[in-house]
C-alpha cells in the first residue's frame, strides 16, 4: 500500500532498515530512535519481536488467568508485534541502527513475520488513521457535554470512563490492556461522534516549538514532552536527538523537519 508522501517521508528510515534487514537477512536488534521509539529484533531477515514504549506487549495484552495455548499465545505475540510497529511509526522517528547481540540469543527463535508483510500492514494502518488529524501519542482527550451525558450508560464505551484530560490514546490502551491500533480507531469514532474532544493547552503551559502535551500516569512508561505523531495534518518540528555514541549508525533520518503549528 502506498502511502501519502508526507507520511512516507517520515517512516523512510525504518522503511529502509526493515527492508535492508530482509535482503540481508539479519538477526540482532535493530533499536529506532525518537518518539516513542522501540527495538526490533530480528532472526534471520525476519521480525520476531517489537519492543517500545508506544504500545502494550504481550506482557500485558495477556491477562488470561489461565495458561495459553500455543495459538492463543502466537495470536497475542502476532498482535503484539504488528501494534508495536504501528506505534513506532505512528511516531516521529530520528534514526535506526543496530545493536551488537550474542548470536545465540536468537538461535532457534519464533519464525517471526516477514517485514514486507508487517511494513504493508503498517501502512495500511496509518493511512486509514491519517484524515483523523489526531496523535495516539501526543494528543490528550477530553469529555464533551454529550460525552458526559453517555458516560454512565449501560452500553457506553470503556474509553469514557477512563478519558479524563489527561490520557491520550496511547495511556488508555496501556490501561484498557487493548492494542494501540483498535483504541486509536475507536477514539476517532468518538470524536466524530462528538463524544470526545481534543482540548488546547495555553500558550503558556507549551515548551517554545512544541504542541500540545499532557501529563501521564505513574504507572505507565515515560515519555518525554512534545512527541508527536504521524496522524497530525500539521506536524511540529521533533526535538533533535544526538547520535548514540560509539554505535555505528546504518540507516541515517534523511527526512526533512517541517515546523509547523498544529491547528486547534
Amino acid at each position: 500500500m502506498q502511502l501519502p508522501v508526507p507520511l512516507r517521508d517520515t517512516t523512510r528510515p525504518l522503511d529502509t532498515a526493515l527492508t535492508d534487514a530482509r535482503t540481508g537477512r539479519r538477526s540482532g536488534i535493530l533499536r529506532v530512535t525518537g518518539e516513542p521509539g522501540g527495538d526490533i529484533r530480528f532472526a534471520d531477515g525476519r521480525i520476531v519481536t517489537v519492543n517500545t514504549c508506544g504500545a502494550p506487549g504481550f506482557d500485558v495484552l495477556d491477562r488470561e488467568e489461565q495458561p495459553l495455548g500455543a495459538a492463543r499465545a502466537r495470536l497475542l505475540r502476532m498482535t503484539a508485534t504488528v501494534d508495536g510497529l504501528f506505534a513506532i511509526a505512528a511516531g516521529w522517528i530520528d534514526r535506526c541502527y543496530w545493536i551488537d547481540a550474542d548470536p545465540e540469543v536468537f538461535a532457534g527463535a519464533d519464525p517471526g513475520y516477514e517485514s514486507e508483510w508487517l511494513l504493508s500492514e503498517t501502512a495500511r494502518r496509518l493511512s486509514a488513521l491519517a484524515a483523523a488529524g489526531f496523535s495516539p501519542h501526543r494528543n490528550l482527550l477530553a469529555l464533551t457535554e454529550f460525552g458526559r451525558s453517555r458516560r454512565d450508560e449501560d452500553d457506553t464505551t470503556a474509553i469514557l470512563r477512563l478519558v479524563d484530560g489527561t490520557r491520550s490514546c496511547r495511556d488508555l490502551a496501556f490501561l484498557l490492556g487493548r492494542p494501540l491500533y483498535p483504541v486509536t480507531v475507536e477514539v476517532a469514532r468518538l470524536l466524530a461522534c462528538h463524544q470526545l474532544t481534543i482540548p488546547a493547552r495555553p500558550a503558556a503551559d507549551r515548551s517554545p516549538g512544541t504542541a500540545d502535551t499532557g501529563m501521564v500516569d505513574p504507572a505507565l512508561p515515560r515519555r518525554r514532552r512534545g512527541a508527536s505523531g504521524i496522524n497530525d495534518t500539521l506536524r511540529p518540528r521533533p526535538p533533535q536527538a544526538a547520535p548514540p555514541s560509539a554505535i555505528a549508525v546504518d540507516v541515517p533520518d534523511s527526512s526533512p523537519r517541517r515546523r509547523t503549528e498544529r491547528i486547534p
